[in-house]
């Protein structure tokens, strides 16, 4: 309750509220809301999409094709009798079409929907952009939970059983650590009132696959609802109500990559002034020597650019070819370890020292995520190729990244390769070390 002034709370107890008697009060009410953390210019506003008898559960999301201006198109997904229904509706909706009926899905009691998307630079601010469709959860009537990709059935994805209700959401994305992806996240209510969820999210080795399904086990309780959101500080988080009218919340470390920094950048110049004087030498001792030196140094460990290789060495493995009846050389595979985190996978190259040829790369896959790195060589290169390198073997890492965003320099350095099996030296008995 906010206090009264006395002045004015001398005015209310007038009996005549007139001019006359100086009692005719007056208040303002001034509002404001804060801007700091809001980045759009524009709001929604509040419409009803439908009424009609057996309604049911509903979802909407917006698509953003630019990183600029507002979304262009809303896509909603809802139960009606028993039915589960799509529509859509162009944003703003200049031509007045309202919401458009799409197709159907069968029968159903619970629905959800979520676009992917990724972030794009613009005007020194990072700004999300979404693909072209999203993301359709439902479930059936056989309490199976279903996901595809709008109206594309070739899509369509089992990600559960004994379901009751879902809800979708696009986490937060990483755009220096590319797998440090939230995903999109569908999170559910079982029959028994536990919570599940399941992330589509990047992987180490760069695939986007919807990940195993989880039990939230920090919720005890049996569930009733639930929810999704995300935070401004790069969390995401699940609300859970009970059974027992309790509100359960469950919330994400953050999954931050610097973007909420504008980059710094330093320019440092050097300037002199030399003002000379005409002076007249009769005895001139020695000659006058004018040196202009300027150095300046600033590191910031969060973005430093420069970077060494730690540990470089291979491992070569054999096996026992049982239809061929011989051994031969399993792969060769070298690994890296560099000093300092890098956000993505560097670009790898080989090179025979002795005869400058390229040595092809079949794939490269994350020891240790940031530091440490696999090369797998190419399978056709196991006999002919690899085994038979003449000396040394260059290694050039190149297009990589600091935790800031910046590239690292380029390293390039050599090794002797070890446990090779050139195909001119013989093979050991099969017979003698298959027996061992």
């Amino acid at each position: 309750m906010r206090h009264i002034p006395p002045d004015l709370l001398e005015k209310i107890k007038k009996q005549n509220q007139t001019i006359y008697e100086n009692a005719d009060p007056k208040m303002s009410v001034l509002v404001s809301r804060a801007k700091t953390t809001i980045t759009d210019s524009t709001y929604w506003t509040v419409e009803t999409i439908r009424t009609k008898e057996g309604l049911g559960d509903l979802s909407v999301v917006a698509r953003r094709f630019k990183p600029y201006g507002g979304p262009n198109r809303l896509y909603n997904i809802y139960v009606d009798n028993g039915i589960v229904k799509t529509a859509i509706r162009e944003y703003p909706d200049y031509r007045g079409e309202k919401w458009q009926t799409q197709f159907e899905l069968g029968q159903g009691s619970a629905v959800a929907i979520a676009f992917d998307g990724h972030w794009e630079w613009y005007r020194k601010k990072w700004h999300p952009v979404t693909v072209e469709d999203p993301f359709i959860f439902w479930v059936d009537n056989s309490k199976k939970l279903w996901v595809q990709i709008w109206d594309e059935e070739s899509t369509k994805y089992e990600l559960s059983t004994n379901v009751n209700k879902v809800k979708a959401l696009r986490g937060w994305k990483n755009v220096n650590i590319k797998h440090n992806d939230q995903g999109v996240v569908a999170a559910y209510i079982k029959t028994d009132g536990s919570v599940y969820y399941r992330n589509y999210c990047v992987q180490e080795n760069g695939l986007v696959v919807w990940e195993n399904e989880r039990e939230l086990e920090e919720f005890t309780g049996v569930a009733v609802n639930l929810n999704l959101f995300i935070t401004n500080d790069y969390r995401m988080g699940i609300i859970v109500q009970d059974n027992q009218n309790g509100i359960w919340l469950c919330i994400t470390d953050r999954n931050w990559a610097g973007m909420g920094i504008p980059a710094e950048k330093f320019n440092i110049r050097a300037t002199a002034t030399l003002n000379l004087l005409e002076v007249l030498y009769r005895r001139p001792k020695h000659d006058h020597t004018f040196t202009l030196r300027a150095a300046a140094e600033i590191a910031f460990l969060f973005g430093r650019t420069d970077n060494t290789i730690v540990e470089l060495i291979n491992v070569a493995e054999t096996r026992l070819d049982e239809e061929l009846e011989s051994y031969e050389d399993y792969g060769f595979r070298i690994k890296v370890r560099l000093n300092y985190e890098t956000m993505e996978v560097p670009t790898f190259s080989l090179t025979d020292a002795t005869t400058l040829s390229n040595i092809p790369i079949g794939s490269v896959s994350i020891a240790e995520a940031g530091y440490e790195f696999i090369i797998h060589i190419d399978e056709s290169l196991w006999e002919f190729g690899i085994n038979n390198v003449a000396g040394d073997i260059n290694i050039s890492i190149s297009n990589f990244t600091n935790e800031a965003g910046y590239n690292y320099d380029n390293i390039n350095s050599s090794f002797t390769p070890i446990n090779l099996v050139p195909t001119s030296i013989p093979l050991p008995e099969v017979e003698a070390i298959y027996n061992e």
